[in-house]
Order: C-alpha cells, then structure tokens, then sequence
C-alpha cells in the first residue's frame, strides 16, 4: 500500500507514525511546480493525502492504482469529484473543524480595518504618533450580516453577541425557532446588503453561490460597509470589488480567499489602504491544525479498515 502526501501539510512525527503502520509512506514537503511534477508524484500511489494542490481529471486518469483521496481540509471544490467518482475513487474531507478559529478571523479582520490597527502600525514604524490620524468606528451597535448558518455562521453570530452587535443573516433554511435559538433576524440578501455594516461569507462555493457578490449587490452596500471573505475567492466577483473599492461604492474589505491563489503581487486589491489581505489562513491555529490532521489520518485509517468516514462521493 502506497501512501503519498502529494503538497504540503500539517503533519508532525505522531501522525506520521500513524501512516506509517499503515502503508510505505512517501511525503513531500513542497508544491509541486506543474501539473505534470504533480501527476509524478501521485502516479503510483494507491493513497493520497492533498492540501491546496488541484487532483484534476488529467491526474485521476494517470493514478491508475489510486482507491482514496483524503483532503486535508473541508473544501474539496479543487478535486475532480466526477472523475473522482468514475475512477472508483472515494474522496473524504475534514467536514467539521476550525469553526472558532476561522469566526475569530472574521473579527481580526473586522477591528484591524475599523479600528485602523495596520494603519497605525505602519505608521508608528515611520514615526507618525499622531492620533488624529487613526480615529475609527467600534462594533457596540454596529449590524452585522452573516450570509450562512453552518458551523462558523453561527459561532460568528455567537461572538458578535459579545460584541453587543444587532445580528441579521441570510440562511437557506430559516425558521423561527432557529432565530430565537440564535438571537437572529433572517432576512433576504438585499435587505442584509443594505443594512449592513459587516457583511461576511459563510457559504461553501458552488454553482449557486460563485459570484454571488458582485456589481449588483455591492452596490446595494453602504458606502462605509466592510466586506470579509474568509470562505472562499470565487464568491465574491474580484473585478467587480476592485471597481467599488476604487469607486468608493463600499468602506473596505477584510479578504483571506481569492479568486486566484496565491494571490499576484501585481493584484490591484494591493493597492488599497482599506483592504487587509491574508493568505488563506483564516482556519490557522495550532488547535484548527491538529484537529484537522487527525481527523484527514484518521478517514484513511478508517478506508482501510473498511468503514469509510466522511466520504464526498460515497455514492
């Protein structure tokens, strides 16, 4: 049994020894520089472990012994699932984990651009002490509008209470019951758009919800509204938010996923003082990290032992 770890993971020495026992274990330790480095690497592999590397049909139809895929984390929209399913080849995720750590992102990104705090870092460096420079707004009484209600949706509607924030959320199966259990007010997308003062994704992408941000909807924004992406690149129309961010049509944008990854230097969204970019690392903590490890060894372990667990395409 071939097990390769195909990109770069979270992957200390116990869970190591965990794969170890179970099959020859080949890790490496980079990104591959091409499809075809990639398809190298997988070729024989009964096993693969991927992170952020793309497992396209062209690689699928090269790894003729593979029988699993574990994704080492929970989207998996960079996997042929179709050929996936057609090879014979299940797919698991990691359905369940950095819900705390990826809701407390959105609140990083949420203060660092109300509060001005990179803005004043940078300034202090450059020696500008000058508070009249960094006044900015607080969350007490600010509304903040989470577009859905999965696990991080509602750990972020959670903490926003702490904030002493007015909540409303768009959700695909709202009900009364679940407004008072979570102190919320469903309403439709463009009432959410207008009314609010945060807006934050919490949607997975899919057919329905790629560009579901775009020209029409970001400008049904206030002017000084934030937008924060920490759930993936493709839901927001990138080409349209760079033209409303130099438009002024919206008051700024916290952004930890993009359209494309990594991100280009020459991008535009570089050149805003009102934008705070990250690299994908909204889930990234060592508690997120080992949990998401565990449970990526453990759907393999599971494969073998014939009990898959968390299965994609387990049809």
């Amino acid at each position: 049994m071939k097990i390769v770890v195909s990109d770069p993971v979270f992957l200390p020495e116990e869970y190591r020894k965990r794969l170890e026992v179970l099959g020859n274990l080949t890790i490496f330790e980079s990104m591959p520089s091409s499809m075809e480095k990639f398809i190298s690497r997988v070729r024989d592999a009964d096993i693969v472990i991927v992170g952020r590397y793309g497992f396209s049909e062209k690689a699928f139809s090269a790894a003729k012994n593979l029988k699993m895929i574990s994704v080492w984390q929970t989207g998996y929209d960079h996997i042929d699932i179709k050929a996936a399913t057609e090879k014979g080849v299940i797919v698991s995720n990691v359905p369940d984990y950095a819900f705390d750590s990826v809701a407390e992102m959105v609140f990083a990104l949420s203060l660092n651009l109300l509060r001005k705090v990179h803005l004043a870092d940078i300034g202090i460096r450059k020696g500008n002490f000058d508070w009249r420079d960094y006044i900015g707004n607080q969350l007490l009484g600010k509304t903040i509008g989470v577009i859905g209600t999965g696990g991080i949706g509602v750990r972020v509607i959670q903490i926003a209470h702490g904030f002493n924030m007015n909540v409303i959320s768009v959700t695909g199966h709202p009900s009364e019951e679940k407004a008072r259990r979570l102190g919320v007010k469903f309403v439709d997308l463009d009432t959410l758009l207008k009314e609010s003062d945060i807006i934050t994704l919490h949607v997975p992408l899919t057919s329905s919800t790629e560009n579901m941000i775009g020209t029409k909807e970001l400008a049904r924004m206030k002017t000084s509204a934030i937008l924060i992406n920490t759930a993936r690149g493709k839901i927001v129309d990138e080409v349209a938010l760079i033209k409303a961010l130099r438009e002024k049509q919206i008051g700024g944008a916290g952004l930890d996923v993009f359209d494309k990854e990594p991100l280009p230097l020459n991008s535009p969204l570089m050149e805003f003082e009102n934008v705070t970019l990250t690299p994908h690392i909204a889930f990234l903590s060592h508690e997120s990290l080992e949990e998401c490890t565990n449970v990526c060894v453990q759907n393999v372990e599971k494969f073998l032992e014939g009990k898959p667990q968390n299965a994609i395409n387990s049809e």
